[in-house]
């Protein structure tokens, strides 16, 4: 999708871009550097002034909610104006947060008296409120002679970012000499967007979200107080940040992306960058300083990176770093912000693209059982939310990602899906900071996260009341961890490489060799074969040298505040009480409302249903002391103090009963290796293989015939037979092989089509030999099909 400066402007019509939010935005483009122009759009963009609509009642609640925090805040300001050592009384000057919270709290002020219908619009009094609290702001912390202290984000993101916005929301009301003081303090601070951390050791190449929002800050603040020299070197540092990168932050090909070096982080700091570059696209469009370099990787993104990881107005827990321990952003929030974007985005666009993307939205948003975008929205965004009116929602796809950059993994089928979480040499097991996620020690094990019809699974207060010992999916030591047990800021990393899988069509074979955190010894071989409706999980080779038993949890499930949903084992109503539990034997179990669980050969399965209780403190220092409880079902395997363990499982999302029964006796589900070598499965004439090191396996087909796969290099192999075709899909997860052989016993197969990286024959007419060239591939896959004689 190429799309050129003269077909966006063209696609918009006389309103330009900036009519995502402002529908009655002047016609005339902006041809030059018109800052009263570009100041006027900011605003629309902002605050959604144009677009409020005072019949709906939701601009009503949204305006209200306004006014009632403006007032709350005005009556927290400290005295006297132009001595005082603070602006705030709740947020006193002596720590970085507060110097946000202040600046936001003012750009409050100035938001509600630009806003029609707040009941602030226009008052002189919040006015001076607001030029008093900046000018004191100025005066005592924020100007160009102070340093920098605590958090660098503080200073040249959070508050540069809403000290701009509130000069050109009252930028007529400042006059000369304010507005050049401000400017001075984010010059200061901000000298070039393009770095962080100016003059200091640690100064760094901003990336990502980190660069949009300090280019934000330095656009808004050069239409304020006019600076073209500012503007334009601004605007000149935004495309790299929606460039394909192959190392570090940003957007990879596969669409992963990455912030902080080695986190997955495509729903919180990658939904900053995609908010941020479409408001500035929309501020921009048509003027002398827009955005001219190509988008088309950009808007690639929002198809390959944003839409994967959203689920019924979700964004994955998976991808949200530490603010899964934030108790005021949960991920329908990051969703929000995604979808916020897409519809700005969707002015820009051809009309397919926006007809796509705004059905995609539609449909989340009819999907969204547990919050609302609109009780929840900005004014700007109910404004936005015009542009779905009439569009037909689009389904959930069914299909598998592998976002093989960043070691995640989404499998998607009707009704349901589950992503999985792991960590290797490229992606740490889970992130902390600033107080966050201190404890989220696990995430990284393999956590499998299911998304069905219960809207709120992880919303509704999972990560305060969970056992984080017993995170679903994941293989743990039971070894008490302190805090921050592996670095802040994901610095610590396992040392294993052999992270992702192979991806055939809508079927997968995903795998990670687990090195947990903290020392324990612990290791593992896990592997999910994501084949259709189920999810075969396998785990070998499971070693650890703490001493203390080493555990594989099958499911942890939020049953909310009093669920009661009944769990059978084998047919057989099993701890049907709050605060029972039992160890039982089980082929199969049935959990009502998500599914069945099937033992292969049978285990031992540890089942408890348990009230806990804990507070968003314990996950996040600056989260409420308030004790939360709710109800969980747990199923685990208990490896004891192991040397060598193994498990077997499947997951059957969605399966009845008497489904889960049938398929724990089916033949059709084949558990062919389970070794460190191999680990492979059989389904029909799906074939998967996860090889730990060169080695076999042999799979015996429904026809009887049987068909052996040689492999010459650690690697993941998916093959499907039907109807006189063979496909095949290869990829090195280690990321580390220039080449591998993959060698099927099978003669008489010709190319239909191929990857230009494989290359088919060998010596022997009796076997179908591919050689893969996986140079620079990434771990992605490579593919062939093939027709029989």
């Amino acid at each position: 999708m190429t799309i050129s400066r003269r077909s966006v402007l063209g696609g918009l019509g006389a309103l330009g871009l900036a009519a995502a939010v402002s529908r009655t935005l002047p016609a005339t483009a902006v041809d030059q550097p018109d800052y009263a122009t570009l100041r006027e759009r900011w605003i629309d963009l902002i605050t959604g002034r144009r677009g409020i609509d005072p019949a709906d009642p939701d601009f009503g609640k949204r305006l209200a909610a306004m006014d009632s925090a403006v007032a709350a805040n005005r009556a927290k300001l400290a005295s006297p104006v132009g001595t005082r050592s603070t602006v705030f009384t709740n947020v006193p000057f002596g720590t970085s947060p507060n110097l946000t919270t202040t600046y936001r709290q003012l750009e409050q002020f100035a938001t509600a008296y630009m806003t029609p219908g707040s009941a602030w619009y226009g008052d002189a009094g919040v006015l001076a409120d607001a030029v008093a609290g900046l000018d004191d702001a100025n005066r005592i912390f924020y100007n160009d002679q102070m340093a920098e202290f605590g958090n660098w984000w503080d200073w040249e993101i959070g508050a540069s970012k809403s000290l701009a916005n509130s000069m050109v929301l009252l930028n007529s009301e400042l006059g000369i000499d304010r507005l050049s003081r401000y400017a001075a303090a984010i010059d200061h601070f901000v000298p070039d967007p393009w770095s962080s951390r100016p003059g200091q050791a640690n100064q760094v190449i901003s990336t990502g979200a980190n660069r949009v929002d300090q280019c934000q800050a330095v656009i808004v603040r050069a239409i304020a107080e006019p600076d073209e020299t500012r503007l334009t070197h601004a605007r000149d540092g935004l495309s790299e940040t929606w460039q394909y990168v192959t190392s570090g932050d940003g957007f990879y090909r596969d669409g992963s992306f990455i912030q902080h070096g080695t986190i997955a982080y495509t729903g919180t700091y990658g939904g900053v960058l995609l908010k941020g570059l479409s408001l500035l696209f929309a501020l921009l469009a048509g003027s002398s300083a827009d955005i001219d370099s190509t988008r088309d990787e950009l808007y690639a993104t929002v198809d390959e990176s944003f839409a994967p990881v959203i689920y019924d107005c979700q964004m994955l827990d998976s991808v949200r770093g530490r603010a899964v321990s934030r108790t005021q952003e949960r991920s329908h929030d990051d969703a929000y912000i995604i979808i916020e974007s897409m519809l700005t985005l969707a002015q820009g666009v051809d009309a397919a693209t926006a007809a796509r993307w705004r059905g995609l939205c539609a449909g989340w948003i009819a999907r969204d059982t547990y919050g609302s975008i609109r009780t929840s929205a900005s004014l700007a965004r109910l404004a936005l939310l015009k542009d779905l009116s009439g569009v037909a929602p689009a389904a959930e796809p069914v299909g598998h990602k592998l976002f093989a950059s960043m070691d995640r993994a989404v499998h998607r089928r009707s009704g349901w899906a589950l992503a999985i979480s792991m960590a290797g040499e490229r992606i740490t097991w889970y992130e902390c900071g600033n107080g966050e996620n201190n404890r989220g020690y696990f995430t990284g094990n393999g956590m499998t996260y299911l998304y069905d019809r219960d809207n709120g699974q992880f919303d509704d207060n999972f990560w305060p009341t969970v056992d984080r010992y017993r995170l679903p999916g994941t293989t743990v030591d039971t070894t008490p961890l302190p805090d921050k047990v592996a670095g802040e800021w994901g610095a610590g990393l396992p040392a294993s490489a052999w992270v992702g899988g192979a991806v055939l069509g809508a079927d997968a074979a995903i795998g990670q060799h687990l090195l947990g955190p903290g020392g324990t010894g612990l290791s593992a071989l896990k592997s999910w074969f994501c084949f259709g409706d189920l999810i075969v999980a396998l785990g070998t080779d499971i070693r650890s040298t703490s001493g203390n038993r080493v555990e594989t949890v099958v499911e942890n499930r939020n049953l909310h505040a009093d669920g009661t949903a009944g769990l059978l084992v084998d047919g057989r109503t099993t701890v049907a009480d709050v605060g029972s539990s039992a160890s039982v034997p089980a082929r199969w179990a049935y959990l009502e409302g998500v599914g069945g669980y099937v033992f292969p050969g049978g285990t031992t399965l540890n089942v408890k249903r348990e009230d806990r209780t804990g507070s968003w403190r314990e996950v996040n220092t600056g989260g409420t002391t308030d004790l939360i409880s709710r109800r969980f079902l747990t199923l685990w395997l208990d490896h004891g103090v192991t040397a060598g363990s193994q498990y077997a499982y499947v997951l059957a999302p969605g399966a009845s009963a008497a489904q889960t029964a049938q398929l724990a006796q089916s033949a059709e589900l084949q558990i062919v290796n389970n070794t460190n070598v191999v680990q492979a499965v059989l389904l029909g004439s799906l074939a998967g293989a996860n090889f730990w090191a060169a080695g076999s396996t042999t799979f015996r087909l429904p026809d009887g015939q049987k068909v052996s796969l040689t492999v010459d290099n650690p690697c993941a192999v998916v093959l499907r037979w039907s109807r006189g075709t063979l496909e095949v899909s290869v990829a090195d997860p280690t990321q580390h092989a220039s080449e591998l052989q993959v060698t099927l016993g099978q003669a008489g197969w010709s190319v239909v089509t191929k990857d230009p990286t494989i290359t088919v024959g060998g010596p022997r007419k009796d076997e179908l030999r591919l050689t893969v060239s996986t140079t620079d591939a990434h771990g992605s896959s490579h593919r062939a099909t093939f027709t029989q004689n």
